[in-house]
């Protein structure tokens, strides 16, 4: 039940794609308004950011006819006019004219396109085939490599982003912080948990001062979903530190002390992060009074649900109301929970197990008149998920009104559930004696 409650939230801040795929840009010079040249050129040195690459520079040859062609298509596609990119591109494809420069750039200019139109398997196809005709230079080829590792994590095909980043990180032969990130994201979502925590500590290392949170955060989900707690304790209080107007640490750290039983550390953040006016969202609430809760401080759980509600994060809503009564109900505010029971029947149009718990209550206190009107309205409603249980409270209450053979009727109809069965044949033998 406890990790249940952080699963989506550390989860989802994890998981996510670390970077997004960057659009191609038109490429080099040539977007950039310089003349094509039908000379043979090899890059520029500030252009290869790669200097101890495995792949050398290849030679790229060029024709203007051709150029001025890719050059039209290029400024289209920055310009959004997809169909005019393909009516500069699409009859140079696959032309023997072109060099395996100008191919690679046409295969280039043709996945963007397929990509901006949602066409994933299209985009990876063209892309795939500017890399393996090896004529682009290397500050574009392992730009592509990247980029494709990039949209196969975000398309959950994780396994080919791993081999995708295994080949850029071989190839270019640099521990890059966001690609060693990268492929620690992908190993994550493998469940690789061990393999991931290798990476992102050797990402976090390669950071120097400028670390980004969210690798912390993805190696705190990662000793989370190992079940190593006080591991996770520790990258979250790193984050703490970094971040410490952060709510979503400070919640995330709190419920990280209650998985190690550390109540009184757990609650301290949360009163800092209460009182310091931090929970903002309904979410940020809804953990508060949820961590309360599990550190069996149910009546600060209901507190928080009330100031919650006061401070127009919490809606008052039926989940809302019927937590609120749950937590009365665990403090021995009975009162107090039958009112919140009743105001979220009030809004229960459809489902009758908020007038239930009403009753149950109100048998206890013994105001059997109310309880039996709570009743008659959790059966009319319906969707009971212990209907037995409903119809003995009902049998007791009539009882008590001096009703026997209602009594009696509703006895013989919680006998039909294996839950009520017992209690009601021990009071319909009472009722017989």
């Amino acid at each position: 039940m406890k990790r249940s409650l952080l699963s989506a939230t550390l989860l989802a801040l994890a998981i996510s794609p670390l970077l997004h795929v960057a659009p191609v840009d038109a490429q080099g010079r040539y977007a950039q308004g310089e003349r094509p040249s039908r000379d043979r050129q090899a890059a520029a040195p500030d252009e290869n950011p790669f200097p101890n690459a495995t792949r050398a520079e290849p030679e790229r040859e060029t024709s203007e006819r051709n150029m001025r062609k890719i050059q039209a298509a290029y400024t289209a596609l920055e310009e959004g006019d997809y169909e005019k990119v393909r009516s500069n591109l699409e009859p140079l494809d696959g032309s023997p004219r072109l060099s395996p420069y100008e191919q690679a750039l046409v295969d280039q200019g043709l996945a963007q396109v397929a990509y901006e139109e949602d066409d994933v398997d299209g985009a990876i196809a063209r892309w795939t085939k500017a890399i393996d005709g090896n004529a682009l230079p290397n500050r574009d080829h392992f730009q592509l490599i990247y980029q494709i590792a990039q949209l196969q994590l975000s398309e959950e095909r994780y396994d080919q982003a791993l081999a995708m980043v295994d080949r850029w990180l071989a190839e270019t032969r640099t521990t890059r912080a966001d690609a060693m990130a990268l492929k620690g994201n992908a190993l994550f979502r493998m469940e690789r948990y061990d393999e991931a925590l290798v990476v992102l500590d050797q990402a976090i290392a390669a950071s120097g001062d400028t670390v980004d949170p969210t690798l912390v955060e993805l190696k705190m989900a990662a000793l989370y979903e190992k079940e190593d707690y006080a591991a996770a304790a520790v990258a979250l209080e790193d984050l703490m530190r970094r971040q410490p107007n952060e709510i979503k640490h400070q919640i995330n750290l709190a419920q990280m002390y209650i998985e190690l039983e550390q109540n009184d550390r757990a609650l301290a953040i949360l009163q800092r992060a209460r009182t310091g006016g931090n929970l903002k969202s309904k979410e940020n609430w809804r953990q508060l009074y949820q961590l309360f809760a599990y550190a069996d401080k149910p009546l600060d759980a209901a507190a928080a649900i009330n100031e919650g509600i006061a401070a127009g994060a919490l809606e008052a809503d039926r989940e809302t109301l019927k937590a609120l009564g749950d937590h009365y109900y665990m403090g021995e505010q009975v009162d107090s929970a039958i009112e919140a029971y009743g105001r979220a029947a009030a809004l229960s149009t459809d489902d009758g197990n908020a007038d239930q718990m009403r009753a149950h209550l109100l048998v206890e206190r013994e105001r059997y008149a109310e309880a039996k009107q709570a009743l008659d309205a959790a059966f009319a409603k319906g969707k009971l998920t212990d209907e037995g249980t409903a119809w003995l409270l009902l049998g007791e209450s009539e009882q008590e009104l001096g009703n026997t053979e209602a009594a009696r009727a509703a006895f013989q109809k919680a006998v039909g559930f294996e839950r009520s069965r017992a209690n009601a044949q021990a009071w319909l033998s009472n009722l017989n004696q």
